[in-house]
């Protein structure tokens, strides 16, 4: 493995832990929406699928109900133990990173899905992707994560715009793809002193000051809405990718 590699897998195994507690935090229904709209679409159940940098297993736990064989691959030793505690017997936790598996594995899936991947990055990863599959590839992402009161100051995530790429690598290769957005809304209160503490290495006292006072004005606290948006992109395959390659 390459020390990028290596690099890569360290960094999730360490993080592991904190990554759990944040999807167990999180208040937003994406598994079983998701699951329910797959289910709509006549998409599942299914009898193979591949969850390709499945993680900690966010969306294993709902998925694995309506497939016969279930295979998570992921980098991160860490990760898979804590998906393992969330696996039914017919799944199989792959560890691995996603570029070698993708080039040494021989078994196709009828679904392959990948939610989140940092590694999907180019469209020669999306066809390495596509080529997993004899039927469906689901990609899932976050588009848009915006508050109020702390987004107006904050750098935009370019992750944000990957769903993009994704769609003008499909455009280019002339598969017609579908889109399904899940959103979510979260109010939260929050205080002028947390507000000030969470910026307070970003700008100078005297910038600080002002953001501050144009955000709160004269009071102590005020109500946060935050905006979370899903999108999921599906499409098949063409059978002549199975057939000839690519």
């Amino acid at each position: 493995m390459s020390d990028y590699l290596n690099d890569l897998r360290t960094f999730w195994n360490d993080f592991a832990q904190e990554y759990e507690a944040i999807q167990q935090e999180s208040s937003f229904p994406i598994a079983e929406e998701l699951r329910d709209f797959l289910i709509q679409e006549k998409i599942l159940p299914c009898r193979t699928f591949l969850d390709l940098a499945g993680g900690s297993g966010r969306y294993l736990s709902i998925l694995q109900n309506d497939v016969k064989k279930y295979d998570l691959v992921d980098i991160s030793e860490e990760m898979l133990k804590l998906a393992a505690e969330k696996a039914g017997e017919h799944v199989q936790l792959i560890n691995q990173a996603q570029e070698i598996f993708l080039n040494q594995n021989k078994q196709h899936y009828e679904l392959v899905f990948s939610a989140m991947n940092p590694a999907l990055q180019t469209k020669e990863d999306l066809l390495a992707l596509c080529q997993a599959s004899t039927d469906w590839c689901l990609l899932l992402r976050v588009i848009k994560d915006e508050d109020q009161l702390f987004s107006p100051y904050e750098e935009k995530n370019p992750d944000l715009l990957l769903n993009q790429r994704y769609q003008t690598f499909l455009k280019e290769l002339r598969i017609p793809y579908r889109t399904k957005r899940f959103a979510y809304t979260k109010y939260e209160r929050i205080s002028r002193e947390f507000f000030q503490e969470y910026f307070a290495t970003d700008f100078s006292p005297a910038e600080l000051a002002q953001i501050t006072e144009n955000t709160f004005n004269a009071t102590q606290q005020k109500n946060n809405q935050q905006l979370l948006v899903f999108e999921l992109i599906y499409f098949r395959v063409p059978k002549s990718y199975n057939e000839h390659g690519f």
